[in-house]
């Protein structure tokens, strides 16, 4: 009977080192550090590994330290079953362990430990460990970040229909350029414009004004055709990019308009004697004259 508490007390202990409330104090705090330090450096030796000079000589140290990161990632993974019933409260334990094991970083954690124990597989998924770095991004609260985020998402949501306006006639102009290059350069290079669909590839990179240089026209009205459309394609691509920033720049003069009112109704209602500079001596606010 006293061995439930302790279990229930030593459990709620191991989940304070996920917790959102808990991790970023005292001793989760350095342990999700500590995780996070061991994600990244186990991707720098994956990349090293790629290196037949440096993983050759060494390749017994990158198979020890592949030996910590997997014990540590099991133990972590065996831990957050054992707290799941208190990350994903369902009533029901079982449920809870499912329901963590079925989620995103749930299934990210498994496929970080999964292809160790499947010695027979020709899978590497070591490299979805990098995503796991998506859950300790969390450990960095910081305001601003999650304002912009907010205001990254109100801005593309207010500019939906001009965005969508702008990519229809985008993917209007890559069709027209598309049918107008086949029945240019098919003749001349049917191994580079057989057909409408291969023309796409063209348009796009045209477009964008990225000109990867493997697929250009050779005859005097393709490149007259391709010189137009690289015309269109700077200024077809650079309206989203134009709608987006006058989104940004209406958020953030209307947060500056509705800072100034608020200061503006504080130094209204603030009571405090001025002193000879024009500010509030208490609170530094400026006051009206």
């Amino acid at each position: 009977m006293e061995q439930q508490p302790q279990a229930s007390a030593i459990r709620r202990k191991i989940f304070a080192l996920f917790s959102e409330e808990t991790r970023d104090k005292g001793f989760p705090k350095y342990f999700n550090y500590f995780i996070m330090t061991l994600i990244l450096v186990n991707v720098v030796t994956m990349i090293l590994e790629t290196v037949k000079s440096i993983y050759e000589p060494y390749h017994a140290y990158f198979h020890a330290f592949e030996l910590f990161v997997i014990a540590v990632f099991t133990c972590e993974y065996i831990m957050r079953i054992l707290t799941a019933d208190l990350a994903f409260p369902c009533g029901n334990r079982l449920k809870s362990i499912l329901k963590y094991m079925f989620s995103f970083y749930g299934l990210i954690d498994l496929l970080a430990i999964l292809p160790f124990y499947m010695p027979f597989t020709k899978l590497d998924l070591r490299i979805v460990r990098t995503l796991r770095l998506l859950r300790f991004l969390r450990l960095f609260k910081i305001t601003r970040y999650n304002n912009s985020m907010e205001l990254i998402k109100s801005v593309m949501s207010e500019k939906r229909s001009e965005l969508g306006v702008t990519c229809f006639v985008i993917i209007i102009v890559m069709i027209i350029a598309s049918f107008l290059m086949f029945y240019a350069e098919n003749k001349a290079q049917p191994e580079h414009f057989p057909n409408v669909l291969s023309c796409i590839w063209w348009s796009i990179v045209t477009l964008t004004t990225v000109g990867y240089g493997d697929v250009f026209p050779v005859t005097g009205i393709g490149r007259f055709i391709g010189g137009v459309i690289a015309f269109l394609g700077i200024g077809l691509v650079a309206l989203p990019t134009g709608i987006i920033s006058a989104g940004f720049l209406e958020k953030l003069n209307q947060k500056n308009k509705d800072k100034n009112t608020d200061n503006k109704t504080d130094n209204t209602n603030c009571n405090h004697p001025s002193d000879h500079r024009g500010y509030c001596p208490y609170c530094g606010h400026k006051l009206d004259d």
